[in-house]
Formats: structure tokens, C-alpha cells, sequence
């Protein structure tokens, strides 16, 4: 069974949401916490076991799977190995009772996590078993990662549960790239393009005290070790079996943020279908076959002007050698789910009313 985010979804989703009418109340979570979960916050196992007894009191009843063992637990150290310290990676301090709450919570979920995942690993018998598991989790919280980018509140306590939520799925999802890092595959997302969904203010505010792009920044410029960027570009030909299936952006491996923003671009000019999800999205950019193809919400002559714009004109993906047309098929759809034909995307014109904002998108992958 793949380790799934429950905590995070439910305080994003579900019963838990700060931004809740019923869980604006400090007297509730007074309650809560006394209910042996404030005593036992630093002992994940009997944490969780008090924590889904207090709730029942308020007929909130969460399905936790993967619950914090002895097994599970011990299975965690192995995250000690790791040589980057990620301690400074702590969420804000809480103010009162309900934010208390939240920063127990959301602290032994992160917990959970990796504990359960570093038992999954261990009892995996393959490497493409361990590899499923890791990945997989790192899907789950690529989307959150997302969704919680959505979510926009200013009342306090949810700002606090939301800064919370990201700065922990940050840590999280380093964690695993760090110690896991045989397992990750080509599809996790880099630093930055986690940056750009959890702190976008991020250059604004990297040297702004108690923001969570000041605690990433100081994160980033104490890390041990560094991966050096390679500069050149993705060039070449690309393998017989690869090279038709999606296009590649040529700074993918060094600047794959850039995707984010072209992706950002798409969207808020109604290009793309709003509810597009960014991996999927970046697929069409990785060389990779393409699963689920992105709804073009624009019309057939504005794509073949986009296409020709990042293939053509503009270079941002490896040369296709006139197979850019059958490529753009494989990787956009019709709103009704439909493909667009290939000849008849190959022969379309400029659109003239909207070029200009086509050609600003564009930009986004220079």
C-alpha cells in the first residue's frame, strides 16, 4: 500500500480546515490537547492513537493508514544518515491553543510520512518495488504541493496551517530526493519548481525574517553540498523510442522552473484547461510519453502558433525534425477529449488577435 499525504488533504480538504467555521473555537482544541495529545507530541504512536480517540468527540473520524510503530519508527532513523541538515526547516512557532494543535499535527504527520515510507522501501523485495513507492508518494505530493498554493486565507490561524503545510511539505519532499535520491526518477520536481508553488514572493522575501522563503533561503546557502548546474543545454538526438513521444525543453535538466511559468502563462490566459496539474503539464516538456494529454482550451490556430513559436521560432525544445505536428497531438487534446489532426494543425495560420499574447507564453521557456 502507497503512503498517502491524509493529514495534509484533510487540513487542505476535509474536516480539519482552519478556515472552518466549527474550527475557529479555541475551546475545542483545549480540549483536544488535553486529551493526552499535548502529552504525547513528541511520541508519534501514542500521538495518533490519542489523537483519533480525542476527535471521536467531535465525530471527526479519520482513516489514517501507515500509523507510527516501533517498526515504522526505527525504520526512520535511517533518515539520520543524511548528511544535509534539514533542522532549520522548522515550521513557525503557535501563538495559542488552535495553532498548538496544528503544529503537533502537522509535525508528527511529516513523521508518519517518512517513517512509513522508509518501512516500504525496506520491505520492498525489488528495486522497482522501491522505486513504486517512492515515486508514488512523491506524486501525491507534488499535487498537494499544488493545491495548497491555491488556498489563500488571511485570517491568522490559517495562514499559520498553511506556511505550516509548505514549509513541511518542502522538507518532506527534499527528504526523500536526498535520501532516496536512486529512486526519484526524472520526474520529481526540482527545488525551484516547489519554490514557485510554496513561496512565490520568494526572491522578494528570501532575506525577509520569519517568511518561509527567508527559512528555504537559509536552508539552500547551508546545505553541505550542491549539485553544480550544468549549463548546456539538452542537445542531440534523442533515442528512436523516445523521440516522437512529447518535446524536451532544452534547459529541462538546469532551469525546469521555467516550465512552471509558461505553465502559469497557459493557464491565465485560457489557453490550457484551469484544471490542468502542473506534472502533467510538465510532461509534455520531458521527452517522456505522455499519459494524459493537456486540454488545449484555445482554438487549433492558436496551438499551431505556440507550437511554432517553442519549436521553431524560438528553439526552447529539441529539434523535431518536422515532427513537431504529430508531437503536439500526442501531447494536447480538444476540450471534448478529442485529437487534433495533424495535417490540419500544420496548416493553420497566425492568429492575429492573439499572437501577442501567445508569444509572451512563449517567452516563459527562453
Amino acid at each position: 500500500m502507497i503512503v498517502k499525504p491524509i493529514i495534509f488533504d484533510n487540513i487542505l480538504f476535509g474536516e480539519l480546515a482552519p478556515w472552518k467555521p466549527e474550527n475557529t473555537s479555541e475551546t475545542k482544541f483545549r480540549d483536544i490537547l488535553n486529551n493526552q495529545v499535548r502529552v504525547n507530541k513528541d511520541n508519534p504512536e501514542r500521538f495518533f492513537k490519542a489523537l483519533l480517540d480525542s476527535l471521536k468527540d467531535y465525530s471527526i473520524s479519520l482513516k489514517i493508514d501507515h500509523l507510527p510503530n516501533n517498526e515504522r519508527i526505527a525504520n526512520l532513523a535511517k533518515f539520520a544518515e543524511m548528511q544535509t541538515d534539514f533542522s532549520s526547516l522548522t515550521i513557525p512557532p503557535f501563538y495559542n491553543k488552535s495553532s498548538e494543535f496544528y503544529a503537533y499535527l502537522i509535525n508528527n504527520e511529516n513523521i508518519r510520512l517518512r517513517a512509513a515510507l522508509a518501512t516500504n522501501v525496506s520491505k520492498a523485495k525489488t528495486v522497482i518495488d522501491k522505486e513504486y513507492q517512492v515515486v508514488s508518494l512523491l506524486k501525491n505530493l507534488d499535487y498537494t504541493i499544488e493545491q495548497v498554493s491555491q488556498k489563500i486565507y488571511y485570517d491568522k490561524l490559517s495562514t499559520f496551517v498553511l506556511n505550516a503545510i509548505k514549509i513541511s511539505l518542502f522538507r518532506i519532499y527534499e527528504e526523500i530526493k536526498t535520501f532516496y535520491q536512486a529512486f526519484t526518477g526524472s520526474e520529481a520536481l526540482s527545488v525551484y519548481e516547489v519554490i514557485n508553488f510554496i513561496a512565490p514572493a520568494f526572491d522578494q522575501e528570501k532575506e525577509v525574517q520569519n517568511t518561509i522563503s527567508y527559512l528555504i533561503s537559509q536552508f539552500i546557502e547551508a546545505r553541505q553540498s550542491i549539485p553544480a548546474k550544468d549549463d548546456k543545454p539538452i542537445t542531440g538526438t534523442l533515442p528512436a523510442d523516445m523521440a516522437y513521444c512529447s518535446f524536451t525543453y532544452k534547459l529541462l535538466n538546469t532551469q525546469p522552473e521555467y516550465i512552471k511559468d509558461l505553465f502559469d502563462s497557459l493557464k491565465s490566459n485560457n489557453l490550457i484547461d484551469k484544471s490542468t496539474i502542473y506534472t502533467d503539464f510538465k510532461k509534455v516538456f520531458a521527452g517522456d510519453q505522455v499519459l494524459k494529454p493537456v486540454v488545449w482550451t484555445g482554438n487549433i490556430s492558436e496551438l499551431h502558433y505556440f507550437i511554432k513559436l517553442i519549436h521553431n521560432t524560438n528553439k526552447s525544445v529539441v529539434d523535431l525534425k518536422q515532427h513537431q505536428w504529430k508531437v503536439a497531438c500526442k501531447c494536447f487534446v480538444k476540450p471534448d477529449g478529442s485529437s487534433f489532426d495533424r495535417a490540419q494543425l500544420k496548416e493553420q495560420k497566425k492568429p492575429k488577435a492573439t499572437a501577442s499574447i501567445l508569444e509572451q507564453a512563449a517567452k516563459q521557456l527562453q
